[in-house]
């Protein structure tokens, strides 16, 4: 008797532990054994295995599970009835928890708000919201799980709705209710809901409840009110990891970078998302050295990144144009197995065509699935940008759908080139294949037209407000710079003034408007205006209105705003600090460009430029000489200092020969280059070199540049002549082109074995 009774409650006892232990298929198996003995089993065994089943891979189980359960008669206990709509909810299969709870004899409160979240969690909301009118009676869970289907799936103010409804019904609100109702303001940006429900929360003593707090630090820090969050999150008695991860995106959604690099330093735990945040953070915010050591020092703590890590990494490398660093990603990419995902892709392609890569950029979109349209942008955009519109043209025709993307590409690329005819004839030609432009088409044609004249300017200017663009931020700021850069500053100004809602851009835009047409006192009370109309200005405000006090040489004026950069936590910004290098560079005042130097936390290669610039403009050849071997990285604009340098100051040997340093290093040049080339050949009456200089301009499709092509003809007219392109010389003294690349690609045949 003893040893019946024993072996009654061990059965049980060991079809719970199986089922704890997710091995549903022998618990099931010890079931089912267990009533072919004839031994009783309680409803919880059912239970225990139902609860374990809890994925598409498992629902076969469950159903064996619940056949098992009508062939004992247990598919009317209404406990087990509402786990079997449960385990159905979770395995995807929403059809059988429907027909489980139509066939329900006797329904509970439960079932039906089982059945509801079950269709909310997969945004079935129709047929969730049909159960909930049909309910014969509701509590605050009902409410709840409504709010919170609409919160996550949409449309959020129908969240809002239920959530008002909820109100009015005899149902007592409670905190699930309230984080979902603030979600959704959040997600809609409704700030002043959220502060009603803010205050409906404080007023029945929700405010204090973790869950409630999180959803409002988000909820202002989305909204850009930081004062408000920090202060809700302060006053929070406890916090999960949520709350901090949210308190920390505030910080960055308000662009206080400096202040989310604290905050991070004094977080109690970071994870995953806290990471990849800040990470992403300081990439958006161009702090791009400080986006890379954090990636290595998140892998450094124990912590894997993850796709959208991997992603904002590998931007931070795009943007400085760090190949070394994004070879070394890439080989992390292979080693975590996500070398065939298509946003990683896409910004790989980008990193190795702005660097010059192309034969590395196909491969890696070769061995991807699917070559979307930002990829093939992204590599006709720069093989125009590298010269070779040939290439750009060739993958332009080859691709089966001309999307409006590729358009924008090869309309953008002819426009960096300075090939105006042929921007405008691609445009005519999109026209013709029935596709309209968007703000960026518009925007490359704007630049287009500085050099064609006003006349196709203001054609532009009308197809923008025939197309309903014109009050784009992108495109009323091109059009502000197209009208100042052709000195109809009057226009820009009406410009500006139709804006309906002037933002950051357009103000930053008018006063680089103004110092374009010299008017660099009036960009300076444009800039006093913005801050009257409580515009927070920016690191491009700062470097802007520092360029017109370096135009005036008004050394007091930029010290006054240096110490307003200062003020506002600009003091080591990167754009800021190379502006104000150049300020007192310009106004001869090296100690101090080398002191505001020294301030930038990380300096950039524009950085370097600037101070190099100030000792080049000053003639201090020493310094300027070993600041430019100091570089850690040179661009063309580097190179074009030290060339032009020379040749203003008449060392025309010396220019040549850090040209032929400069394209021997795989380093592109410019139409600034060969405008110092062809100076230095004028001036000095160099006709060999200037005829192989002119060789190189037609190779690089330069000779179609309006302001190289005036060099040109400067440059025969002193030396006595017209240029002749049949007697060019057949060899160059300079490296082919074609044959330049900044890094050998061979260096990483490891890397690149692995994405084919």
């Amino acid at each position: 008797m003893k040893a019946s009774i024993r072996r009654l409650v061990s059965v049980p006892k060991s079809i719970h532990a199986l089922a704890r232990a997710d091995l549903i298929k022998p618990a099931i198996g010890s079931l089912i054994l267990c009533r072919s003995l004839g031994d009783p089993v309680p409803p919880d065994s059912f239970v225990a295995i139902l609860k374990s089943v809890s994925s598409p891979k498992s629902l076969m189980c469950g159903k064996q599970l619940h056949a098992h359960m009508v062939v004992t008669d247990f598919n009317h206990d209404t406990l087990v009835q509402n786990y079997l709509i449960v385990m159905y909810g979770k395995c995807g299969s929403l059809d059988d928890a429907h027909s489980v709870f139509r066939l329900m004899s006797r329904k509970n409160l439960h079932s039906w708000n089982t059945l509801i979240d079950c269709y909310c969690k997969f945004g079935s909301l129709s047929k969730a919201q049909q159960l909930f009118v049909e309910m014969p009676q509701r509590d605050a869970v009902s409410w709840n799980t409504m709010i919170s289907g609409y919160d996550h799936h949409g449309p959020c103010e129908v969240a809002l709705e239920f959530f008002v409804r909820m109100r009015q019904s005899e149902c007592v609100v409670d905190h699930f209710g309230v984080s979902s109702a603030i979600s959704a303001c959040c997600n809609l940006r409704f700030m002043n809901n959220g502060k009603e429900i803010h205050g409906l929360s404080h007023k029945v003593g929700l405010d204090l409840h973790l869950q409630v707090g999180s959803a409002l630090v988000e909820l202002y820090g989305k909204c850009q009110l930081i004062e408000d969050a920090v202060r809700v999150f302060e006053g929070m008695v406890f916090r999960e990891q949520f709350t901090w991860n949210s308190m920390l995106a505030g910080y960055i959604e308000c662009s206080n970078i400096n202040e989310a690099l604290h905050f991070f330093g004094v977080m109690q735990g970071k994870d995953v998302v806290s990471w990849t945040m800040l990470i992403s953070g300081c990439s958006r915010h161009q702090m791009n050295e400080e986006a890379v050591e954090l990636f290595h020092m998140m892998q450094e703590a124990g912590l894997w990144p993850d796709q959208l890590c991997f992603v904002s990494a590998l931007n931070a490398c795009v943007q400085m144009l760090d190949l070394e660093e994004g070879l070394n990603i890439h080989g992390q990419i292979l080693k975590f197995g996500f070398q065939a995902d298509a946003i990683i892709g896409s910004v790989l392609v980008a990193l190795y065509a702005r660097c010059g890569w192309f034969d590395s950029a196909k491969r890696v979109a070769n061995a991807l699935d699917y070559i979307d349209e930002f990829s093939l942008s992204v590599l006709i955009s720069e093989y125009a940008k590298h010269g070779r519109i040939d290439c750009a043209y060739e993958l332009f025709e080859s691709s089966e759908a001309k999307t409006l993307p590729l358009w924008n590409a090869l309309i953008g690329g002819y426009a960096d080139l300075g090939l105006d005819e042929e921007a405008l004839a691609t445009f005519r030609q999109m026209k013709m294949d029935g596709i309209n432009g968007d703000d960026f088409t518009f925007g490359s044609l704007i630049l287009v037209s500085e050099n064609l004249g006003s006349r196709y300017g203001e054609q532009i200017h009308s197809q923008t407000i025939k197309m309903g663009v014109e009050s784009s931020v992108f495109v009323s700021s091109a059009l502000i710079d197209m009208y100042s850069s052709s000195l109809v500053c009057e226009a820009a100004i009406n410009i500006f003034n139709a804006i309906p809602k002037t933002n950051l851009v357009s103000w930053n835009a008018m006063i680089s408007g103004y110092a374009l047409n010299n008017m660099n006192s009036e960009a300076i009370l444009t800039f006093q205006l913005m801050a009257v109309s409580r515009i927070k200005p920016d690191n491009i405000s700062f470097s802007l209105i520092l360029e017109s006090c370096s135009s005036l040489f008004s050394l007091p004026g930029g010290m006054q705003v240096h110490a307003m950069a200062y003020k506002l936590g600009f003091e080591s910004d990167v754009v800021v600090g190379s502006a104000l290098v150049d300020l007192y560079g310009k106004c001869g005042n090296m100690h101090a460009a080398s002191r505001a130097f020294s301030d930038i936390h990380v300096p950039t290669v524009v950085s370097w430029t600037a101070l190099l610039s100030g000792f080049v403009r000053h003639g201090m050849w020493d310094a300027a000489k070993e600041i430019f071997k100091r570089m850690p990285q040179k661009n063309v604009v580097s190179w074009n200092t030290l060339i032009s340098g020379h040749a203003k100051h008449g060392s025309g040997l010396e220019a040549f020969e850090l040209y032929s340093q400069m394209t021997e290093l795989g380093q592109f040049p410019d139409y600034i280059s060969f405008i110092s080339l062809l100076t230095v050949c004028g001036d000095s009456l160099l006709e060999e070199p200037g005829k192989q200089v002119h060789g190189q301009i037609i190779k690089t499709g330069y000779y179609r540049n309006a302001y190289v092509s005036t060099a040109l003809n400067k440059m025969y007219q002193k030396l006595g002549n017209s240029p002749d392109k049949s007697n060019l010389c057949s060899s160059f003294c300079f490296p082919k082109f074609g044959d330049i690349r900044s890094v050998s690609e061979a260096d990483a045949v490891s890397v690149d074995s692995g994405i084919a």
